[in-house]
C-alpha cells in the first residue's frame, strides 16, 4: 500500500466509527428523553461521516449514519413541543416540588 492508499483507508475507518457512534447515541436519545446532548452528538458524528471532504467519500455504513442522523434530529424536535404542550402541567409540578422543598 502506497502513502495516498493508508492515508484513505486511514480516513474511511474514522468515518465508519463516526457512522457507527452516530448510530448508537441516535439509538441512546430515546433512553432519556432529557439527554439531547446525546441527539447533538449523533448529528455532529453524522455530518462528520457523511461530509465529502477529505476524501474517499463513506459508502458502507451510510446508512447508519443517515439513520443516526435523523434519530438525533427527532429529540430535537419532539421534546420542546412535548414541553410547549404539557408546560401548564410543568409549573405546577415544580411549584408541588417547591413546597416539599420548604419553599426555597
Amino acid at each position: 500500500m502506497n502513502e495516498m492508499e493508508t492515508k484513505d483507508a486511514s480516513i474511511l475507518g474514522q468515518k465508519y466509527a463516526f457512522a457507527t457512534a452516530s448510530l448508537i447515541l441516535g439509538i441512546s436519545c430515546f433512553v432519556s428523553l432529557l439527554g439531547l446532548e446525546k441527539a447533538m452528538l449523533a448529528i455532529i458524528f453524522a455530518w462528520l461521516a457523511l461530509r465529502t471532504n477529505p476524501k474517499p467519500v463513506l459508502k458502507e455504513h451510510r446508512a447508519w449514519a443517515k439513520t443516526g442522523l435523523v434519530l438525533g434530529i427527532l429529540p430535537l424536535i419532539i421534546v420542546p413541543i412535548i414541553i410547549f404542550l404539557t408546560f401548564d402541567r410543568l409549573k405546577e409540578i415544580l411549584d408541588v416540588l417547591a413546597t416539599m422543598n420548604g419553599g426555597r
